[in-house]
């Protein structure tokens, strides 16, 4: 009886290592396919970013050209939106000066919302 309590035991440690040993080798597959996948996923990334860019490039100079054509100076909007966005800067920087715990608040609450949006 004694030796068929050793055999039941070894038996259970073999079968115990075995499916530890299948376990570690599940383990290394998923993450050497998640290895895989994420540097497909990124390779696809960064073809779809530059894709988007040239697009974005493409039509900014299209409708810039049009703009031209019907006689709206481009240029002169440049200028213009630069300055507007100077004031806005010191606008800006004037109510984080005046009040700063609102400031630190605000931005707070924009980090929350923009980590929300991320993390769908």
């Amino acid at each position: 009886m004694a030796k068929t309590a050793t055999s039941a035991k070894r038996q259970a440690e073999t079968s115990v290592k075995s499916a530890g040993d299948e376990i570690a080798a599940g383990a290394d597959d998923i993450a050497k396919r998640a290895a895989t996948a994420g540097r497909r996923v990124r390779g696809e990334t960064e073809n779809v970013e530059e894709s988007l860019s040239r697009s974005a490039e493409d039509l900014a100079a299209t409708v810039s050209d049009k703009l031209k054509a019907v006689g709206v100076d481009t240029d002169k909007m440049v200028d213009v939106a630069k300055e507007q966005a100077t004031e806005l800067q010191r606008l800006i920087v004037a109510e984080i000066q005046e009040r700063p715990l609102r400031a630190l608040g605000v931005a707070a609450a924009v980090g929350l919302f923009v980590g929300f949006l991320s993390a769908r």
